[in-house]
């Protein structure tokens, strides 16, 4: 019995030492990892398209695919007990793509580089596409955390919050700043195996390693989309240039406006066959230079009309009148006050005569007026806030030292009827002026203007008053309303009007202002 027991016994233990020798090489043959392909090899594969093209040409029959290396899962599940995987591989980083992959297919990240919110939800497919965790390395320059701070961190009580955090923008952030925090511990371990974005660096730098120079692979998406035509971003050069100051402001206004009537022999009501035309004509020229100023300006107003009922003339003029006035300046004491002093010169260019009569009425320089002073004058500008284009100028001049002159030039003129004795040509009156003259641009198709003079030499007065309502249909058309009022005690009085003179015309044309 014994000799039976002793061999059972033997082949037994002979039987166990086998079976533990060939598990021990079985174990031993175990990869300590489960090698998967590379994701960007992947992608390479995918994306090379003359490889695949080799391929196929190759092995027609063929249904070209990238190999994924099985893993199973019971194998894994029943020698986890045994042999335990290592998470952490020598010479492994989290980008680089060559960390043991999970079930669903995903990296398996170090422990120090583990994010459960942010990994949560990931498929292979978002770990090769999508997910910035895995795209390749391209280096902008971005090295620095979003909360970076010099400072100790100041701790307070957490004395809670309305709204969850989970129901914010925090997850959100946190996997931003976790996926910049992987990519930036990528730049600090492995720098030559990024790549350097031509946006962000204007030279690519070179690095060696193991005596051989890094450089980018061939990338046929970049050859896709490449420019044809390289352009420089460099700034051009631009020379610098010293413009002027100007002193000189020239501006005019200028209109054109016509008025024809014509009626047949047999109208019922009658009538005169007319025409009209009017013209005005206004240069301007203004100086200013710090507390100097020289205004100018020059004005021709011409009125015509036809008349058929005056036996010697065919046309009569209704309105001839050339002026000029000036003013020069200096800042006095006051905002808008200055010293200055004044000039205006008034007279007619055409011979005027009255209706049916060769008798000359007035022509060039006959009359001529000159007024002239010495004072004050006060300028105001007045914008509107509330209504756009809306402005008020004021000019008023005082001159408590003023002349006022009036010359007839040609004989063939009556002196009386200006006011200067008939022995004389001219008559010169001293005593003081004032000048008011408002601008009132109510919107930007109607102004008005006003101009009031008074002169007075503590004998007789010599007063204008002058209106023109500017109604503006576009910036070519417009209708303007003329009242000129006059008072002169000096000229032998009217029947009538006694020393009051008026003119009124209405008129409707062209007018253009620069």
């Amino acid at each position: 019995m014994k000799r039976i027991i002793l061999p059972f016994l033997i082949m037994i233990l002979f039987s166990f030492g086998v079976v533990a020798s060939e598990f021990e090489n079985k174990v031993a043959e175990r990869p300590d990892s489960i090698m998967v392909e590379d994701s960007l090899d992947l992608f390479r594969n995918i994306t090379d398209i003359s490889r695949q093209i080799e391929r196929r040409t190759a092995q027609p029959g063929e249904t070209h695919s990238v190999d994924i290396p099985p893993t199973p899962i019971s194998a894994l599940e029943s020698t986890a007990s045994i042999v335990p995987i290592d998470t952490t591989p020598r010479f492994r980083n989290p980008l680089d793509s060559i960390y043991l992959r999970k079930e669903n297919g995903t990296l398996q990240l170090p422990v120090n580089m583990d994010s459960t919110e942010s990994m949560s939800g990931l498929s292979f497919r978002d770990t090769l596409f999508y997910n910035p965790l895995f795209l390749p390395m391209i280096f902008t320059g971005k090295m620095l955390p979003r909360e970076l701070s010099l400072y100790s961190e100041k701790r307070e009580d957490d004395k809670g919050v309305l709204v969850p955090q989970d129901q914010t923008f925090v997850p959100l952030l946190n996997h931003i700043d976790f996926i910049h925090n992987v990519r930036r511990d990528y730049y600090v371990k492995y720098p030559d195996r990024i790549h350097y974005s031509v946006i962000s660096f204007d030279s690519i730098p070179t690095l060696e390693s193991d005596d051989k120079t890094v450089k980018e692979g061939f990338d046929p998406f970049r050859e896709l989309i490449k420019t044809e035509t390289t352009y420089s971003l460099d700034a051009p050069g631009v020379s610098g240039v010293t413009i002027a100051r100007k002193y000189w402001v020239r501006s005019g206004e200028h209109s054109f406006q016509f008025i024809q009537n014509r009626f047949s022999d047999n109208w019922h009501r009658g009538g005169t066959n007319n025409l009209n035309f009017n013209s005005i004509q206004i240069f301007r020229a203004n100086y200013k230079k710090e507390k100097v100023r020289f205004n100018n300006s020059l004005e021709w107003r011409l009125s015509l009309f036809n008349a058929p009922d005056d036996t010697v003339r065919s046309y009569r003029i209704g309105n001839d009148l050339i002026k000029y006035y000036g003013d020069f300046g200096i800042d006095a004491f006051g905002k808008g006050w200055s010293y200055s002093t004044n000039l205006e010169a008034k007279s007619q260019i055409l011979n005027l005569y009255p209706a049916n009569s060769d008798d000359l009425r007035s022509s060039f320089l006959s009359p001529l007026y000159i007024n002239a002073g010495v004072g004050l004058k006060y300028t105001l500008n007045k914008p509107s806030t509330k209504v756009r284009h809306r402005n008020f100028n004021l000019q008023l001049s005082l001159d408590p030292i003023s002349i006022n002159y009036k010359y007839v030039w040609n004989d063939s003129v009556a002196v009386k009827r200006f006011g200067i004795p008939e022995d004389k040509k001219g008559l010169l009156d001293i005593g003081s002026n004032v000048r008011a003259k408002v601008i009132y641009n109510i919107t930007k198709y109607i102004t008005w203007n006003s101009e009031l003079t008074y002169f007075t030499s503590f004998e007789k007065v010599i007063a204008g008053f002058e209106n023109t309502l500017d109604l503006a249909l576009s910036n070519a058309f417009s209708t303007k309303i003329y009242l000129n009022l006059r008072f002169d005690d000096g000229v032998p009085p009217d029947s009538k009007l006694k020393y009051l003179q008026y003119t009124n015309t209405l008129t409707f044309g062209l007018s253009y202002k620069w």
